[in-house]
């Protein structure tokens, strides 16, 4: 039953030390405060005691009940119909936290709630807190994880999905993350979705706008003085990432998404490599070695060398590219590398130079080693982790290790063509040194760009022969003979060719074929 107490006209010594011993004011700001029966009561003018009310004391407010007695500890309800905390000496809490049981639910698990300056709990809204910011629900329960606020200033809610300017992330403390890293699943996630995969999110801190605190989308320049890229759910990009349309419609792309694999195309405006999950950052101003995007790592060894500038973005041809055509050298022959249908491996490429350097890059990025024939001109790019144009001359070993000469043009008009013709008193056909192979001295003819033959007389070093009315002779027997009035060619990529071939003998006694040139470079 509810007790109404009147006033005694006459207040004990003894009640009075009592009501000092936890409210320090006898006379309060609202009403007058007295002890009936081991519990305090707030008694107005006329000595009836508040009910559901504050009543202040000291420049404290405390809470008396519907049975007028003084509440500790507990959740109160206002005269505004907010939410009150008192705490164990039964004063309203003020710019604090408190860590209990919801107040319509005394057997939840406990949560935490700050109540403001007027004593209000915080609900729907966020705090700034010694410097920090949370977010409160509409049960002014702390909210940590992903958090979504509406339009306008007064709407909280955990997040259900992610909104661009309007989702926030708080750690395990409630404090909004700023300028640093979270791992989770995406905004929306149950926590009962142990499949669901976590990524990576950068929240900014910022001033203005965009606000501080907001997820980082779209790529990023500068976080910790690396280049990253997430999508437009805010999710950090990794591997082979795409940027896949500009402006302020620019979406990205990883385009090593796992089963869902692809290579890049035309559509692709720039493309980054940002290593792996854990990693992130795009590779800038160096190489990298990898594997293409469409390649799945457990099914393929060929990675390859890219090359990635100052802000990041991959090298790959330029609009107009040159033809390429992959070789291989086995056994000492330098032949077309064929696809799985027999046709030729062919390549759009152009030239970069890095680092003083000359490269030649494929449109994905892929940069060339070994052997390639560039515009019908041949090309050595050294092994498969140099890649840097060879010029002059070069020993390159084929696939059984065995070691061959080539020589590449060193000038402006030739520079890294594999020579066909003389070369320092040599005979080369597109770089590679031929040499007399059945025999101390054969003829080996070549054919110029414009179809013309070229024969020489060369020896087993690949040295050239020009002398007149002379007999070239193996174990004493003449091979070839040339007249006294035998000419040469005189000058250029074919000196020392014989001119009039008629004036050239070739001995019958041994059958001397001629050195097949087809055996050393196949052609396309």
């Amino acid at each position: 039953m509810r007790k109404q107490t009147k006033i005694a006209a006459v207040v004990s010594a003894a009640a009075l030390l009592a009501l000092g011993a936890s409210i320090t004011s006898f006379a309060a700001a609202k009403g007058t405060w007295m002890m009936v029966d081991g519990e305090w009561y707030c008694y107005d003018k006329n000595g009836e005691a508040y009910e559901n009310k504050f009543c202040s004391s000291n420049g404290k407010e405390y809470y008396v009940g519907e049975d007028g007695q003084l509440v500790r500890s507990a959740w109160v309800d206002g005269d505004d119909g907010d939410k009150y905390f008192v705490n164990s000496s039964g004063a309203k809490i003020t710019n604090d936290w408190r860590l209990t049981t919801p107040y319509d639910d005394d057997s939840a698990d406990e949560e935490w709630y700050y109540f403001q300056s007027n004593g209000k709990m915080a609900s729907n809204k966020k705090i700034t807190y010694k410097g920090k910011t949370y977010y409160f629900d509409t049960d002014g329960k702390m909210l940590t994880g992903w958090v979504t606020t509406g339009e306008g200033k007064e709407s909280v809610n955990e997040a259900s999905t992610f909104e661009d300017g309007h989702t926030f992330y708080c750690d395990e403390t409630g404090a909004r993350v700023e300028g640093a890293w979270v791992k989770d699943t995406k905004p929306g996630t149950s926590d009962d979705d142990a499949d669901e995969d976590e990524h990576w999110y950068y929240l900014k801190k910022t001033t203005g706008k965009p606000a501080t605190g907001k997820p980082a989308t779209g790529k990023q320049a500068n976080v910790n003085g690396q280049i990253y890229i997430f999508n437009d759910q805010a999710e950090m990009l990794y591997g082979w990432v795409a940027k896949t349309a500009s402006g302020s419609n620019a979406t990205w792309e990883q385009l090593n998404e796992e089963d869902n694999e692809r290579a890049m195309n035309a559509n692709d405006i720039e493309v980054y490599y940002c290593g792996d999950e854990d990693d992130g950052h795009a590779k800038k101003n160096k190489w990298a070695k990898t594997w293409l995007p469409e390649d799945k790592k457990e099914e393929s060894d060929d990675m390859k060398w890219f090359w990635f500038d100052k802000n990041g973005k991959l090298y790959r041809t330029e609009v107009t590219a040159s033809n390429a055509i992959q070789y291989d050298f086995k056994d000492g022959v330098v032949t077309p590398k064929k696809n799985d249908d027999g046709t030729n491996k062919e390549f759009a490429v152009s030239k970069k130079k890095v680092n003083s350097k000359d490269y030649w890059f494929r449109k994905d990025g892929a940069m060339l080693s070994k052997f390639y024939m560039v515009d019908g001109k041949m090309y050595y790019f050294g092994g498969g982790d140099d890649g840097a144009m060879k010029t002059g001359s070069q020993a390159i070993k084929d696939d059984n290790g065995d070691t061959y000469k080539f020589y590449f043009g060193t000038k402006t008009g030739n520079k890294g063509q594999g020579i066909t013709g003389n070369q320092g008193n040599k005979l080369y056909y597109y770089g590679m040194l031929i040499q007399a192979d059945d025999y101390k001295y054969q003829l080996a003819s070549i054919e110029d760009a414009a179809g013309k033959t070229h024969t020489f007389i060369i020896n087993a070093n690949g040295s050239i022969q020009h002398s007149k009315n002379t007999e070239y002779k193996e174990d004493g027997d003449w091979l070839i003979k040339t007249d006294k009035n035998c000419e040469f060619e005189s000058a250029g990529d074919y000196k020392y060719a014989i001119n009039e071939e008629n004036l050239v003998h070739v001995s019958t006694t041994t059958s001397l074929p001629d050195v097949e040139v087809s055996n050393f470079v196949v052609l396309p």
